[in-house]
């Protein structure tokens, strides 16, 4: 590879990162003061007004960018792939939907039955990635907007809201990162410094519009180029900071560590919600939310290598190779 090609691929990885950062981060202030709410307290107007606006644009970036990573992984083998979101994607569903259910979620079916293991809870975004990963395989021979447009369809007829329609709409997103991934020109175009410029009118307006009707725009798939323009908005503007500094740095770092602090946040925020509501002040409550679920996510992902903490987040090894040996048996068997 040349230089200037190595040069290029530092730089897309490092907005990607940062792009991720952001999108966590946002998320991680969404969620300080909407748990609180799920147990009875209320937040001042402006809270939730701020938090409305970012809604279009949280968790489609985060579902976007998943999505640019899919042709890499899967131009592996069957056996290498099918192993790599086993250990990265099923392993941590499992282990922190066991710790949902075992520490805050009430209502949940037994842990026996399918429906307690059926996008549950916060973590359902850790789910709708298992399966489009699960699906992507016997979709590679299609032209890459075909899943696209399928999900578009299917996210306007399925009933607004319920989980399938979601996972229809947030399809959308994941094939259309996929698409773009898999264009050069395309990539391009959306990292160039008018892309920020012409992004950020739609953005500003699909923003306010979801300040306003935030339950009508919530999940409308004929709202996702808005949602996309955002990505695209955050991606221009990384793009172009190539020197980085303390603050892209650590939006990169929290980008690389995004399924950590998705994880682990949230039930974090759950105790510290039910210790303190009615004690202090609810904007004061939402800020302890955030600062120890920041700092817990941080903690975690400065030891992600180390044993055990590792197996809270991707699957011992023996289990990965387990799966890729069952994997390529079976794919070499079926030829």
């Amino acid at each position: 590879m040349t230089a200037p090609a190595l040069a290029q691929r530092s730089t897309r990885i490092g907005w990607m990162d940062a792009v991720r950062g952001t999108a966590i981060l946002l998320l991680l202030i969404w969620h300080s003061s909407a748990v609180p709410v799920l147990y009875g307290q209320e937040m001042p107007e402006v809270v939730r007004t701020i938090n409305e606006f970012f809604l279009p644009y949280r968790m489609p970036t985060l579902m976007f960018l998943s999505g640019m990573l899919l042709p890499k992984s899967i131009s592996k083998p069957l056996g290498a792939y099918f192993s790599g979101k086993f250990a990265m994607v099923v392993w941590p569903y499992v282990i922190w939907v066991s710790i949902a259910m075992l520490t805050f979620i009430d209502d949940s079916p037994p842990f026996w039955h399918w429906r307690a293991w059926y996008a549950t809870s916060y973590l359902w975004f850790l789910f709708f990635i298992m399966v489009y990963y699960l699906v992507a395989p016997a979709l590679r021979r299609l032209p890459a907007w075909v899943p696209v447009a399928v999900a578009a369809v299917v996210g306007l007829l399925l009933p607004h809201g319920s989980t399938e329609q979601r996972m229809a709409y947030f399809a959308v997103f994941f094939f259309a990162g996929n698409w773009l991934a898999q264009r050069p020109d395309a990539l391009k175009l959306v990292t160039h410094r008018w892309a920020a410029l012409i992004a950020a009118i739609p953005v500003a307006l699909f923003g306010i519009a979801s300040c306003i009707w935030p339950e009508p725009l919530h999940y409308t798939v004929w709202g996702a180029p808005a949602s996309i323009a955002g990505t695209v908005l955050l991606a221009a503007v990384f793009s172009r900071m190539t020197s980085g500094g303390r603050i892209v740095r650590v939006l990169q770092f929290l980008g690389r560590s995004s399924i950590i602090y998705y994880v682990s946040h949230f039930p974090v925020m759950v105790g510290i919600s039910l210790l303190l509501i009615g004690s202090v002040n609810p904007v004061v409550l939402a800020l302890l939310n955030f600062v120890v679920s920041v700092a817990v996510g941080t903690g975690f992902a400065l030891l992600k290598t180390r044993i055990p903490v590792r197996w809270l987040f991707e699957a011992p090894g023996p289990l990965r190779r387990g799966v890729d040996l069952v994997i390529s048996g079976f794919t070499r068997s079926a030829r």
